[in-house]
């Protein structure tokens, strides 16, 4: 058994080292929500964003917690990799009975999870450990605790939502098959649920902004960032998505044959964690369902006749290797993006004119401008230069301006995303800025402005 957890630890130091030698990227938002929520700002009706609370708005906050270097959060990155190998291993050993089945879901992890963007640190990554720890839990019968970290999931993405209903669903319809005196495992995983959930709702209520967070986090999703931000797979993605999760529903099709109850739960975890990549599709909106069409494709391959198995290894091993050299090949390196030069002479060169608490502006840019600097965002008035955001925002984000006149701007007029410009999107500001302010530097795209 020790020389198991041995080659546990290989596998997994041996993914440690990849990630080390490949780009960082952690998501800005993680960073300047957790500090602007840490220093006053109230989330939905001063700080605008569609997601859940999770670990950004909560009073226990990646800031709050002193995860504010890029150091701490690289240490972050590294030990939910850590968590998810040995949860990865523990289900795999649950299914399949098997250390040596278990350890090739571990190897493939290895593989396949820097690819679909491993290094970037956002919400998605942050899930899959919890979504892991509570498929463990449900299968070895913890219903309770099984619902309650399924609920903790749900405070980071709503997407969550469908997989919850269906495991429910799941368990009550098993329930009413095995008969009454069962219906407490349906019971207690809704208790769980029930009591992570209640903490969304005091926290809501704590801060009186049940107005702001069910616009931002319901209604803003269904309208204006379903018409503006949704971005579809294009064809690359979609075949170099297919040796995994291809796969993985090719294999969940001969699991679910077999009808045990692990793999139907295995079936819903999987395909209910597809749905974050539904809006906005990109290979780290992946991560949480990676390691479930893993757990997939080790169960598939092990229960399939050999006449088919021999061939689809195959094939996925000549495709994985093509895929994996590209990858690395163009991926190698130190960079951290969001947190280069380019944003230490941002830095430096707003701090010439700013002290920390100031008010100043991040027009199409740098949008952890705040976080960098220690300032604060005019009026107490925050929303990512997207155009989805402000679009709505921009009345509020300008009346900030207005009352709170930042002491620096740093615009950039040539930013895009989705081949949309971000400072055309608020043309009041836009205005205000060219009337009352003027450039004093420019380097690259970036221009720093003053009051005139």
């Amino acid at each position: 058994m020790l020389s198991v957890w041995i080659i546990l630890f290989l596998i997994t130091a041996a993914h440690i080292f990849l990630l080390t030698k490949i780009f960082f990227f952690p998501y800005p938002e993680l960073f300047v929500y957790s500090y602007l929520t840490k220093v006053g700002l109230v989330p939905y009706k001063q700080i605008f964003d569609q997601h859940f609370p999770g670990i950004m708005f909560f009073p226990v906050n990646l800031a709050s917690l002193g995860v504010d270097t890029i150091f701490e959060a690289r240490i972050l990155h590294l030990g939910i990799i850590v968590i998810a190998h040995i949860l990865l291993f523990l289900i795999g050993k649950t299914l399949l009975k098997s250390n040596l089945l278990a350890l090739s879901g571990n190897l493939l992890y290895l593989v396949w999870q820097p690819f679909f963007e491993g290094y970037v640190l956002w919400i998605d990554l942050l899930v899959a450990p919890i979504l892991l720890l509570s498929f463990l839990l449900l299968t070895n019968k913890k219903y309770f605790y099984s619902g309650l970290f399924i609920g903790i999931a749900l405070l980071f993405k709503q997407v969550l939502v469908p997989l919850i209903f269906f495991v429910c669903l799941f368990l009550f319809v098993d329930n009413l098959r095995q008969g009454f005196s069962k219906s407490k495992h349906f019971l207690s995983f809704l208790l769980g649920l029930t009591t992570s959930v209640m903490l969304l709702v005091l926290w809501i209520t704590n801060l009186k902004i049940w107005k702001e967070f069910v616009y931002w986090s319901l209604t803003f999703n269904l309208t204006t960032f379903a018409q503006m931000g949704r971005k579809y797979p294009n064809f690359h993605e979609i075949i170099k998505s297919l040796p995994i999760f291809g796969l993985g529903i090719f294999s969940l099709l001969f699991i679910l044959r077999k009808k045990k109850s692990n793999f139907i739960i295995l079936g819903l975890f999987f395909i209910g964690s597809l749905v974050f990549a539904y809006a906005r599709f990109d290979f780290i909106h992946l991560q949480p369902a990676l390691p479930f069409a893993i757990l997939g494709i080790v169960t598939g391959l092990h229960i399939l006749p050999s006449k088919i198995r021999k061939p689809l290894l195959i094939l996925f091993i000549t495709f994985s290797i093509l895929i994996m050299v590209s990858f690395y090949k163009s991926n190698v390196g130190d960079k951290v993006e969001f947190f280069g030069e380019k944003e230490i002479k941002i830095k430096e060169a707003v701090l010439k004119y700013a002290n920390p608490g100031d008010s100043v502006f991040a027009f199409g840019t740098t949008p952890h401008l705040y976080y960098l600097t220690k300032t604060h965002p005019p009026g107490n008035i925050f929303a990512f230069p997207f155009p989805w955001f402000t679009t709505i925002a921009q009345q509020e984000i300008y009346e900030g301006i207005i009352t709170d006149p930042p002491v620096v701007v740093v615009r950039d007029k040539s930013s895009e995303v989705q081949e949309m410009n971000l400072t055309k999107y608020m043309p009041i500001v836009e205005l205000y800025f060219e009337k009352y302010y003027k450039i004093i530097d420019v380097f690259d795209s970036t221009e720093i402005m003053v009051p005139n």
